[in-house]
């Protein structure tokens, strides 16, 4: 049996060396990859939300006017609920008129011109265009343009004082209708229409909410449920 050399045994203890430091090493490592789980453990990492270009912090609210609804950013999710508009209750001097940029309707004064009524912002082409504003009839001076139609092509829009041409497209005017909703031309104006699937809010087509079949129990029949899509 052959004798082990010098260099062997000096090759032992340089391998043990070796070892022992890489031990020391990965001990060192993993100590501090301990203290930082540690520290994670211990954080509170806060879920933010992102909506309409803007980063909300957790429980942070605001207010979606154009969709008629509020939300809330909770652990990172937006959750979304119908704005709750509550009844009008107008005195008899007064109208629910919607007022731009707003989801529910509001009491203005109505006008009484010639033995009709009218709400606020109405207007009137007789011998002279009037608009009602704040109970009174007033007088509208306009600038008419002129058209490219013959006058038998042009007709008097609701609510104008000046005509336009048969085929006018009003969407373009920048009617306003919200993200379930869509801008349908019609003779003399235009109007917000629901998408499929989509039903009025609050009887205004200018915001709309999704609803579903549901059978009734003990019915055959399925009716038509609203709800909303963000609860």
């Amino acid at each position: 049996m052959p004798q082990p050399q010098p260099y062997d045994f000096l090759s032992l203890v340089q391998g043990i060396m070796d070892l022992q430091e890489l031990l020391a090493k990965m001990t060192i490592k993993l100590n501090y990859a301990e203290s930082r789980l540690s520290q994670l453990e211990s954080c509170h990492c806060e879920k933010t939300c992102k909506a309409n270009g803007a980063e909300y912090r957790n429980n942070e609210m605001w207010v979606e006017p154009e969709n008629c609804r509020n939300c809330a950013c909770k652990n990172g999710v937006v959750e979304c609920r119908r704005i709750f508009c509550p009844p009008t209750n107008c005195s008899a001097d007064s109208l629910p008129v919607s007022v731009e940029g707003k989801c529910c309707r509001k009491c203005r004064l109505k006008c009484i011109y010639k033995g009709k009524i009218f709400s606020e912002r109405q207007r009137i082409s007789m011998e002279s265009c009037r608009e009602c504003k704040n109970g009174m009839m007033v007088k509208v001076t306009e600038n008419c343009p002129a058209l490219n139609c013959t006058v038998n092509e042009q007709i008097l829009p609701e609510n104008r004082c000046c005509n336009v041409c048969k085929g006018h497209d009003f969407c373009a005017e920048g009617i306003y209708c919200g993200e379930n909703s869509i801008c349908k031309n019609l003779n003399t104006k235009a109007v917000c229409e629901c998408k499929s699937g989509y039903a009025s809010i609050h009887g205004d087509s200018t915001y709309c909410e999704a609803f579903r079949l549901q059978r009734q129990p003990n019915a055959g029949l399925a009716v038509a449920a609203r709800y909303n899509v963000d609860q």
